[in-house]
C-alpha cells in the first residue's frame, strides 16, 4: 500500500503574500473576525520539525505534497525526490484565488497530479511523537482509521470552525442516515482519494460554495464530513479519542482503558499550555501531537514552542537543504 502525506503551510510573514492579503481584506467586507486571525497564518518552522518527525518515524510515507501559494521554505530541500511543492493555482479554480481558507483548499487536495489512493493530511503543527507503522493509519482492509473526539453542539457561542463541524454531522445525518456525535481531533488524519472524490459528488453544491469562498466562513462544509461517510458506510473504523488535553484522574483513565472508551495515543496540546511540553510528552507518550495555537499565542509562546520541537528533533532531515 503506497501512502502519501499532504501539508497546507503559509508562509504569513512574506511581505508579498502580506501585500496580497491585505488587498484582499481592503476589497471586501462583511468578513468573520475569526477567519483572518494572524495565528492562522504564522509561520514559527513548525513544517521543518514536523518533517523531521515524519523522517524519523514514519519512513515509510511514500511522497510529501505541501500546499502553498507559490511560497517555498527558504530551508527546503527540492532536490529531495520525495518531496513536492504544489500551487494553489495548480488544484484549485482559477475563480477561487486567492484563497485564505483552509477548508476551501483542503476540498481540492484530492486534485494533487499523483496523489496516492491512500494519503495522510495534516497541518504544519502537527507531529509524530513515536515510532508508527501504516496500520495506525489504516486497518488490514484499507479502510481508514478515523480518530475522533466526543461533542455536543448544543453549547452556546461556539466558533466559527465548530459550527461548521455542526453543519457536517447535521448533513450527514440527512443523507446518510445517521448522528455521528465526535468531531476531529485536530491531528494527522487518513484518507482514500476516492472517498474525497464521491464527497464532492454528493455535496457538490456545499463543496462549490466552499472553495469559492476566500476566506472561511461559518457556513462552509468541513472535511470531517469524509471521515462521516465512511463510518455511516462502513468504510472507515472509529477510534475515539479521550478530550482531555490535562491531566486525567487516575482513575478515570483506567476505567476508560478497561472499557475501551477512549485512545489517548493522539494528542492536542496548547502552545500555550502552562504545563512543560517535555512532562506532557513523558507523562502521555503520544504518538501524534499538536500544538495548537489561536489568536492569544504570543511571541514567547512560539519560542518556547520552538526551543521544545528542537529539543525534540534535533536531526537536520533529509528534507533540508
Amino acid at each position: 500500500m503506497d501512502i502519501d502525506l499532504v501539508y497546507l503551510w503559509v508562509d504569513g510573514n512574506d511581505p508579498i503574500w502580506q501585500a496580497k492579503k491585505k488587498a484582499f481584506e481592503k476589497g471586501t467586507s462583511q468578513i468573520a473576525e475569526e477567519a483572518l486571525v494572524e495565528a492562522r497564518f504564522v509561520d514559527n518552522d513548525e513544517l521543518k520539525y514536523s518533517l523531521r518527525s515524519v523522517e524519523m518515524y514514519a519512513p515509510w510515507v511514500r511522497h510529501i505534497f505541501i500546499v502553498t501559494d507559490g511560497q517555498v521554505p527558504s530551508w527546503l530541500n527540492l532536490n529531495n525526490s520525495r518531496i513536492s511543492i504544489v500551487a494553489h493555482s495548480e488544484i484549485m479554480p482559477k475563480e477561487a484565488l486567492p484563497t485564505f481558507s483552509s477548508p476551501a483548499i483542503e476540498w481540492c487536495i484530492d486534485n494533487i497530479p499523483g496523489l496516492s489512493e491512500y494519503f495522510l493530511y495534516a497541518n504544519d503543527d502537527t507531529f509524530i511523537g513515536g515510532k508508527v507503522t501504516p496500520d495506525f493509519f489504516f486497518d488490514e482492509a484499507g479502510r481508514p482509521i478515523v480518530r475522533l473526539k466526543k461533542w455536543t453542539s448544543s453549547k452556546r457561542n461556539i466558533s466559527l470552525y465548530l459550527k461548521t463541524v455542526a453543519k457536517a454531522q447535521m448533513l450527514a445525518k440527512q443523507n446518510f442516515g445517521k448522528f455521528i456525535k465526535y468531531i476531529p481531533h485536530h491531528n494527522i488524519d487518513a484518507y482514500r482519494r476516492s472517498d474525497f472524490k464521491v464527497c464532492k459528488e454528493i455535496f457538490a453544491k456545499e463543496v462549490a460554495e466552499t472553495v469559492n469562498r476566500h476566506v472561511r466562513s461559518e457556513d462552509d462544509l468541513q472535511r470531517v464530513i469524509v471521515g462521516y461517510y465512511v463510518l455511516a458506510k462502513a468504510g472507515g473504523r472509529l477510534k475515539k479519542m479521550g478530550r482531555y488535553n490535562k491531566p486525567m484522574p487516575l482513575f478515570d483513565r483506567i476505567k476508560d482503558a478497561l472499557q475501551g472508551k477512549y485512545h489517548y495515543d493522539a494528542r492536542n496540546i496548547s502552545i500555550r499550555a502552562t504545563t512543560d511540553f517535555h512532562y506532557i510528552m513523558s507523562r502521555y507518550n503520544p504518538t501524534l501531537f499538536c500544538l495548537n495555537d489561536n489568536e492569544k499565542t504570543s511571541n514567547m509562546d512560539r519560542q518556547r514552542a520552538r526551543d521544545f520541537l528542537e529539543d525534540l528533533f534535533p536531526k537536520k532531515s533529509s528534507f533540508e537543504i
